[in-house]
């Protein structure tokens, strides 16, 4: 294949008139004068089979997948996401990324545990920490939109669709975690995530952030976010001022293939920009979905002209009901070969795993061995871990 990753010439941000025909075809039955208000999408999430019926033409593959996938995984997108489905294409990387499979059903090759690292809990499991000076704390346990990648998937669905109910930190919670990171000066680095951390109104999250820059020690914010792609209308201009107010604070967004780079997501991303605040972007390696190199040269182009820097490509973590869309490491590290060879510097992500040893850069010195079952790893401690690689018992 000649030219595989040369990226695509600049083009508008909204990807295809496809999206505009669609939604005016669809604003009579929806009624669409809260398209801008975010809280109405969080409302007004799509949760069933029926509802998400009326925005695209569903296969019986997956009406069954919704249907068989009620009792273990969660299913909710907002209407925003929804109009980015192909509504005739069950391949629309939008709808693999989120539609249920019947692959999800199939039993997993790996043991059902985490490859997380061990990690301090405080806070009801709030805060949690592996060391290396960082912490995660969960300011609201939902999302507006479950992947179907997401580790955090069986415990996620419809049940609760107030943007602002108890999934949100609690006072005591906050009054915990924030004692811990007060008496621990090791941790320098607080990362806010969730579930979806801006789904918090505006007031609370000030008060969030305003606390943790108020511990000394505590010297790096960062959000960690998917709202650029599945509700850019949360970028509204109180938040970006909550921000700017508690800076510097590192704004990570999760952006998966550039069909989700809309003219909504880039304003939302160019007022984040022109206020100051640093932008990064994070990308799970997801098969048939981006594992491809024109896919990704052109995903993190368009993110870099946005002022959005591609820091990390993950490598999609070995979950329950995930194993059809994960790729092979040793595939993830041939793309990244070409991709070096297509890209400048500052467009090219570094590709890594989740491991119990903390997130660790694949490169030719971590990687120590791979096999069709298995790759060695070995982090930054020198310590080696075992890494589940891509393999099936049954024809993929």
């Amino acid at each position: 294949m000649t030219d595989p990753v040369r990226p695509r010439p600049a083009r508008p941000a909204v990807r295809s008139s496809r999206r505009s025909a669609f939604l005016q075809k669809k604003a009579s039955l929806f009624g669409l004068p809260q398209w801008n208000d975010w809280e109405w999408h969080v409302l007004n999430r799509i949760s069933t089979a029926a509802e998400l019926g009326k925005w695209i033409t569903l296969t019986s593959d997956e009406k069954r997948a919704l249907q068989l996938s009620a009792g273990s995984f969660g299913f909710s997108i907002t209407p925003y996401w929804a109009s980015l489905m192909d509504p005739g294409n069950y391949t629309c990387p939008i709808r693999r990324q989120t539609v249920p499979a019947l692959e999800e059903m199939r039993p997993s090759t790996v043991a059902p545990r985490g490859y997380l690292p061990d990690q301090m809990k405080v806070a009801g499991g709030r805060l949690t920490s592996s060391g290396r000076g960082i912490a995660r704390l969960s300011i609201h346990s939902r999302c507006a939109v479950v992947c179907r990648f997401c580790p955090q998937k069986a415990g996620s669905g419809p049940e609760d669709k107030e943007p602002r109910a108890a999934a949100a930190l609690s006072d005591p919670e906050w009054a915990e975690a924030r004692r811990y990171l007060a008496a621990h000066p090791e941790i320098s680095e607080v990362v806010l995530s969730g579930g979806e951390p801006l789904l918090l109104n505006d007031d609370l999250l000030w008060r969030i952030l305003k606390g943790l820059r108020s511990v000394d020690s505590v010297k790096t914010l960062r959000v960690e976010t998917r709202i650029l792609s599945h509700l850019p209308q949360r970028v509204t201009e109180s938040l970006v001022a909550a921000l700017k107010d508690c800076g510097p604070v590192w704004f990570q967004a999760g952006v998966n293939h550039p069909e989700e780079i809309t003219g909504e997501f880039a304003e939302a991303a160019a007022a984040l920009a022109d206020a100051g605040i640093p932008l990064l972007s994070e990308t799970v390696l997801l098969k048939d979905i981006n594992d491809r190199p024109r896919v990704l040269a052109d995903l993190f182009s368009s993110l870099h002209r946005l002022r959005i820097r591609p820091a990390q490509l993950i490598h999609c973590l070995p979950v329950p009901g995930g194993d059809h869309l994960r790729t092979s490491v040793s595939a993830g590290l041939r793309l990244m070969q070409v991709l070096r060879g297509a890209l400048p510097e500052p467009s090219l992500p570094e590709y890594a795993a989740e491991t119990f040893g903390g997130r660790i850069p694949l490169r030719g010195e971590s990687v120590l061995s791979r096999t069709p079952r298995r790759v060695l790893l070995r982090n930054s401690d020198g310590r080696i871990y075992v890494y589940p690689e891509k393999f099936f018992s049954f024809s993929a």
